[in-house]
Parts: C-alpha cells; structure tokens; sequence
C-alpha cells in the first residue's frame, strides 16, 4: 500500500482509527475493532512506523459520535462499549448520553460525551507519533427534535434565555471541535487537527448542525477537507464540481485553515443517474486533480477511498495512470 502511495506522490495517509466507537489499537475507552483483534502486533503502531519510515505523514480518522449505523439493539454492543455501559449501569441519567435514531449515536449535547471523544484523541496523540487527528462528516445524524430531546428540554430550564434547538445543537458541535482542538495542541502543536464536511456549506450548518466556516475563522482546525464528490455535470448546478469550489475558496480565503479537496475516486465507473455523466470515464478525477493542483489557494487533495484509487478496474486503472502523469 505505501509503495502505491508512493508512485502517486501522495503525502498523507488517513488511517481509520475509530469508525464505530471501536478502535484500531488496543484503547483504555473503547473495545478493540473485530479486524484489529487477533492480529498480534498493534496496527496502528505499525502504520505510524510505516509511513513514517517512507516520509509519509499519517492521521488517526475518527467518527466521534457514530456507534452503529446497521441495528438500533445498543444490547447487541460489546459490553465494554460506552454507549452498553451508560445504558445499562445504575444510573438513568447517563442513558441520555446515547441517542438511538436510524442507528446508535453518541449525544453530541452532553458534556461526559464530549469528554469520552477528547480523552479517545488524547489517548491516541499521547501513545503514537501520529501527525494529525482527522474527524470525519458525521456530527447530528438527524434534524429529528426527539433526537436529544431530553437534553434540550434540560438546557431550555436552565438557561434564562435559551438558544434555539438549531443554535444549541450548533453550540454543541462547537464545543467539542474546540475542546478537541486544545487538546491536540496542548500535547503537541505540530499535530494537524483536520474535518471532512459535506460539500454543502449550507447542508452543514443546517443538516449536521456543523459551522464549519466558524471553525475555520476561530483557529480551531488546522486543515478542511470538504467532500467535493461531484463532477463538472451534476444536475443541481450548486454541486458541480467548479461551483463548489468557488464557494469553499470564498468562504476560507480570509482565514489560514488550510483547504484540501476531497475527491470521489469511489465514484469512477457508477452506474448513478446523477454521476455517471461524469465518472463513466476515466477523465474527472484527474481534471479535477489539476485544478487543485493549479490553484494556489488550494494546499491539496485527498482521494476518498485508497481501494477505489488503486482498483484493478479498467476505468480506476486508466484514471491512475493519468494522475500519475500530473504529478
């Protein structure tokens, strides 16, 4: 995998390291993922020494709140999960620190929830010479008002002039994006602090409840990743490609958050109504590779996903090779 990386110049590997509250390396917070387990080394020792013996930066990826996306039965998680144990120890209060919606989730508006996920980032940049942590899209699953609606319903009756449901759950993003942020650079100010939002601004401020433009402005990440998964000929204009670039570029261009763009090597060869105008060939990703690359106000991109990229496919295989001649 790194000699892969290697022949395409690529700089920066985001390792999955917490995808479901469940982590790559043996963690004091939270169970051992099932793929890690058995394994008799510590993967993420072993790809930290990896990359780094090859020249290469590696950041831990993790999904902060996300538990399971497949089953609502928090009975059927391990019992060393966060979210088994708050629900099922002596204390009811804790049961409101999971929220169960179309899948289990931690509750971004409770405070011992965004201290598990600073600790689980301090945890990792305190044992590994890692190079970043990166968190990835997933902040409020759902605009669904039962989703926290006990910890609102707190909040209103303490608070003499309350936020709106939209504005607190915002100020809880916020919160832990800042929280989390300190800690890195407390451990270590070389640590890069990166997200991956949606590609809509507007989608994230009001869907994800996720301000991102005000992170960026307040010095709280180092480094946005915005999932530009979209070609030149999408059908909604605001999501081609060109388009969202311009809007991410404005939005930033004041700031010294570094912009990296996301791009959709999953996409190549869809057969997506909406897509495949774009990636039923091997010409988008590397036309939108050297835009970025042509663009000073851009510091990179990021290929979403390393199996995509380097696919044995016809089409993966054709548009390989023409990012290989960009570089």
């Amino acid at each position: 995998a790194i000699e892969n990386c290697k022949e395409l110049n690529i700089t920066d590997v985001f390792l999955h390291t917490v995808p479901f509250c469940n982590a790559l390396y043996k963690s004091q917070i939270h169970p051992q993922n099932e793929k890690a387990q058995g394994l008799g080394f510590d993967a993420l020792e072993y790809a930290v020494k990896k990359c780094h013996d090859n020249k290469m930066r590696i950041h831990a990826w993790i999904n902060p709140y996300r538990v399971s996306t497949a089953s609502n039965d928090v009975d059927s998680l391990p019992k060393q999960s966060v979210a088994y144990i708050w629900t099922h120890d002596e204390s009811p209060d804790n049961d409101k620190n999971v929220c169960v919606c179309d899948g289990i989730y931690l509750n971004p508006a409770e405070s011992e929830v965004r201290a598990v996920i600073i600790n689980v980032v301090r945890e990792i940049a305190l044992n590994y010479p890692i190079d970043g942590i990166h968190f990835d899209d997933y902040f409020y699953p759902t605009k669904d008002e039962a989703f926290d609606k006990a910890s609102y319903k707190s909040y209103t009756e303490e608070s003499e002039v309350p936020l709106c449901l939209a504005d607190f759950r915002r100020s809880c993003v916020n919160g832990l994006i800042s929280g989390v942020y300190t800690a890195v650079k407390f451990i270590d100010k070389d640590i890069m602090f990166s997200v991956s939002p949606a590609a809509s601004i507007e989608r994230n401020y009001d869907d994800y409840y996720a301000d991102v433009v005000s992170w960026c402005k307040s010095g709280c990440v180092d480094m946005i990743i915005p999932q530009l998964y979209f070609g030149f000929n999408y059908p909604l204009p605001e999501f081609r490609f060109e388009n969202l670039l311009n809007v991410w570029k404005n939005a930033l261009k004041d700031t010294e958050t570094k912009l990296v763009i996301g791009l959709a090597t999953y996409k190549i060869g869809t057969d997506s109504e909406n897509d495949k105008q774009d990636f039923a060939d091997a010409d988008t990703i590397p036309r939108e590779v050297k835009i970025c690359k042509n663009d000073e106000s851009i510091s990179g991109y990021s290929f979403f996903s390393y199996n995509s990229l380097f696919s044995d496919n016809e089409l993966n295989t054709k548009a390989r090779k023409k990012i290989r001649l960009l570089n």
